[in-house]
């Protein structure tokens, strides 16, 4: 048996390092707790571990404690930078723009106890999803969205139940909240009379730029699946599927703060004609928004793992995970004047199904000290193609450690993982809008992206 199971790591770490070179970071967290995020998310097959029944509700049954209990708090920070070729110096000098509204905070709660011999319910608060960032008022991709908050918070009572010692199945029932936010930036055409259309006799003289935004939320139904099967003392295995999550938001939008100017007909200059301004404020007075449409829809995964302890203080895991294509986020708001509907020229790009490959290592160090460290890949979860900076989805390499201190007749623990997104270049997200709309200019622009999330808890048991 030992030898099957180390063909089937050997294929698995095969077919996982086949992906890197077309690896990418979705939207998914690895973890909200700290124990979690040390791990890199590789925890399904991980047995007495009150955090990793977090992940697969099937791991309850193993827990050797009759009741645990952990809560945790933490925060994740991102940034993207924009770097645009310039064609105003000799030496292509790069500009670079950073994003801004970096930080959210995380929290994280686990509970488990043992009815019988065969039963554990437990109950987890986590946040599985999370993307958030606002580009510069100058960002050259503006036009094409300039701001996202997306959250989503999922509470879900487990039950597992335990046929033998060496294998458990588990189920985890519960809702998660959604929450949603955009917004991007357009130009109107400000003619002579703004209360009435554009036409022949009523010429356009300038633009004035506005931002419009949205924002709504929802509560869905969730659901886990899991399996645990103990091999021998040694190895294990382990299975989890997480529900894909989707709901009408029943968004709701409006203009986002002052305009932010005024230009000629041209879309380069900021000289309008005389008494523009006054048009312009008088066109905004008159004009409305409307909400996107479409539903929030965050994908389902499914994981597999081995966990192997190679020594009696030394325990190792690695998970292939598959996040579906079900990606999709509600389109921009749109603005409503004398003269027509106006919108972004382009909507977010739907999500694609890739693969994930994260590894953990956990030691023990005498009676107090836990030492834990982890790695990931994640494939492209959107098409290079559609490369923009707010949804992201480049390939992604994270790292991670952590440790664990008994005190207080628990532990204390603490994560940390660092993530960094391959850099993208893109013709596609820069251009001028002018009167007659917008036109792509077709220089190149080079995204980056980086992200770190910490986390400290505290678990003890009864």
């Amino acid at each position: 048996m030992a030898q099957v199971v180390r063909e089937v790591i050997g294929w698995g770490l095969v077919l996982g390092v086949s992906v890197l070179p077309v690896t990418a970071q979705s939207l998914a967290l690895p973890a909200a707790d700290p124990v979690g995020i040390a791990r890199s998310g590789a925890q399904v097959a991980y047995g007495y571990s009150l955090e990793a029944a977090s992940t697969n509700p099937a791991l309850l049954a193993s827990l050797k404690e009759k009741t645990a209990v952990f809560f945790s708090v933490g925060l994740e920070m991102s940034s993207t930078q924009q770097s645009m070729e310039s064609q105003q110096t000799v030496e292509s000098a790069l500009k670079s723009r950073f994003s801004y509204d970096r930080n959210r905070t995380l929290a994280a709660f686990g509970l488990a106890t043992r009815l019988t011999p065969t039963l554990s319910l437990g109950l987890k608060l986590d946040e599985p999803f999370l993307r958030h960032g606002r580009l510069l008022d100058d960002a050259p991709s503006r036009y094409l969205g300039d701001g996202i908050d997306l959250a989503a918070k999922r509470l879900e009572g487990q039950a597992a139940w335990a046929f033998t010692p060496n294998l458990s199945v588990g189920i985890g029932l519960g809702v998660a909240r959604l929450s949603y936010a955009s917004s991007s930036v357009m130009r109107l055409d400000v003619p002579n009379d703004p209360a009435l259309a554009v036409s022949a006799t009523n010429l356009v003289n300038g633009l004035v730029e506005q931002r419009v935004g949205q924002n709504g939320d929802k509560v869905v139904p969730s659901y886990s699946l899991g399996l645990r099967w103990a091999l021998n003392p040694r190895w294990t295995f382990g299975f989890t599927h997480q529900s894909g999550l989707k709901g009408d938001l029943s968004l709701k939008s409006g203009f986002r703060d002052a305009n932010l100017g005024i230009y000629s007909t041209d879309g380069l200059s900021t000289v309008p004609d005389v008494g523009t301004d006054v048009r312009a404020a008088a066109l905004l007075a008159r004009a409305g928004t409307t909400a996107g449409t479409g539903s929030l829809e965050l994908p389902s995964q499914t994981t597999v793992g081995v966990r192997h302890r190679v020594l009696p203080f030394m325990t190792w895991e690695v998970d292939l995970r598959w996040t579906s294509a079900s990606l999709r986020v509600p389109s921009f708001a749109t603005i409503q004047t004398p003269s027509g509907t106006v919108s972004a020229p382009a909507e977010l790009p739907r999500g694609k199904s890739h693969m994930a490959l994260n590894a953990s290592t956990e030691m023990d160090l005498g009676k107090y000290w836990t030492l834990r460290a982890g790695l990931s890949f994640d494939q492209r979860s959107v098409e290079e193609s559609s490369a923009e900076p707010l949804l992201g989805g480049p390939r992604t390499a994270s790292f991670s450690f952590g440790a664990g201190y008994k005190v207080w007749g628990g532990e204390l623990n603490l994560g940390y993982q660092y993530r960094q997104s391959e850099d993208q270049d893109t013709r596609r997200l820069d251009g001028v809008w002018s009167s007659t709309g917008f036109q792509p200019g077709g220089t190149r622009i080079r995204m980056e992206g980086m992200g770190h999330l910490l986390a400290l808890g505290y678990k003890v048991a009864f």
